[in-house]
């Protein structure tokens, strides 16, 4: 030891051997009582000051929190639709709990580092106290047989006995300063006690984000299950559709092509009619031919008129009378003038029906056109319901580490204060 004297790392009183008397003195030291109590004052304002700004902070972000999650869960209540689902708040409020979850990690971790300063801190104090409680033993057995061998002397200002009453007052203020760190340790009890409530109210909150989700979920598979209704009903609405423009559009003949024909329009077949209408009137021109070659030129030429006119189709009333009976030309002029009406009205009749098959082309093109615009605006909201999905799975991924890192240095915490517990207990 080199000068007057020393002072340990810790701050505690150091002694010298004196060169009269071998006797020990006090050697100059820091004042360990003042240097203990600014460290634990500051200590304590530091702790009262983010755990009391930390609890609003935490309480108000909670309350604003369970009433935007209450809110939400309102509005889930009264609007089914996934498009009212509001993800920008969910993500703010999530960033929000985040932020507070690392603000609590570091200041819970801190105050660890701390509070286990100020244990090693206390441990040198009783160390120190053993240390004095020692001296002051062996202090006064020296004076006990001073006395007894050398008459009064007067005391100087570092005697024996102010050596003894100096190391009174450091045991005295070691004491205090004991206490005072068990003041600490229930204050730093209660602090944990709070951080437990808040805990609870965040697992609340969680439980309730996670009921939300389950919703969101829920919602999400009916979307794909609609989704997938809707596309099998357009393949089949396809299928059908070029069903139906292959049978208009491929060419029709014989009986069962007229049939076809009459089941899908529900009149009868414009082509099939018409060929029906040129054969009778292909009939009739020979029959007539064959009849009216005894009647002379007249009848020829009316014969010559109906070739003529073979291009036409008439159906034949039933009520007519046959053509092997009608000598008349008139007569003959007249049935081919009722023949021609009729196949212009059948002519008139097909394109009608051309039209109808045209309009109701254009109409079914034009409901698969919005059918098909409708499954890609619903593919593009799943698509988006998906992502947002994703990046929420991603926050509450990242707010469940923050949390787990969170009650690890409450556990920390927890440790530390059992073990000085079960350590005062014994002292």
């Amino acid at each position: 030891m080199a000068g007057p004297g020393w002072i340990c790392p810790s701050g505690c009183l150091g002694v010298k051997r004196g060169g009269t008397g071998n006797l020990l003195q006090p050697a100059v030291r820091v004042p360990v009582s003042t240097m203990a109590m600014l460290r634990v004052s500051s200590y304590r304002r530091q702790f009262e000051e983010q755990w009391s700004r930390n609890g609003r902070s935490s309480g108000s972000c909670g309350g604003q929190y369970r009433s935007s999650a209450v809110k939400a869960r309102g509005a889930a209540a009264e609007e089914c639709s996934c498009d009212q689902l509001d993800f920008v708040t969910a993500k703010t409020l999530n960033k929000e709990t985040l932020v507070r979850f690392a603000e609590d990690r570091s200041t819970i971790a801190a105050l660890n580092d701390r509070f286990v300063a100020l244990i090693n801190m206390a441990r040198c104090f009783e160390e120190d106290n053993e240390f004095l409680e020692a001296q002051i033993c062996e202090l006064e057995e020296r004076m006990t047989s001073q006395q007894t061998t050398s008459t009064a002397v007067a005391v100087p200002e570092y005697s024996l006995g102010a050596v003894v009453e100096r190391l009174r007052k450091d045991r005295d203020q070691s004491l205090f300063d004991v206490e005072e760190l068990r003041r600490e340790l229930e204050c730093l009890q209660e602090q944990y006690e709070e951080t437990v409530q808040q805990r609870t109210l965040i697992q609340l909150e969680q439980e309730d984000i996670g009921l939300e989700v389950d919703v969101v979920t829920a919602d999400c598979l009916a979307l794909r299950e609609q989704v997938k209704i809707y596309e099998e009903q357009l393949a089949h609405m396809e299928a059908q559709h070029e069903t139906t423009v292959q049978n208009m559009v491929a060419p029709v003949e014989g009986p069962a092509a007229a049939g076809r024909g009459v089941l899908e329009f529900c009149n009868p077949d414009i082509k099939s009619a018409i060929i029906d209408i040129k054969e009778n009137y292909s009939q009739l021109a020979e029959t007539i031919q064959c009849e009216c070659r005894e009647t002379g030129a007249v009848v020829a030429g009316a014969v010559v008129a109906i070739g003529a006119g073979k291009e036409l189709a008439v159906a034949r009333p039933a009520g007519v009378t046959g053509v092997g009976q009608i000598t008349d030309v008139s007569e003959l002029k007249k049935l081919i003038a009722e023949l021609e009406k009729e196949l212009a009205e059948l002519e008139k009749c097909g394109e009608e029906l051309e039209d109808e098959i045209e309009m109701k082309r254009e109409a079914y093109v034009e409901e698969i056109f919005e059918l098909e615009c409708r499954i890609e605006e619903m593919r593009e909201q799943q698509h988006d319901l998906q992502v947002q999905m994703r990046e929420q799975c991603d926050d509450y991924e990242e707010l469940l580490g923050q949390k787990m890192a969170r009650e690890i240095e409450i556990a920390a915490y927890r440790g530390l204060v059992e073990e000085e517990d079960e350590r005062l207990c014994y002292l």
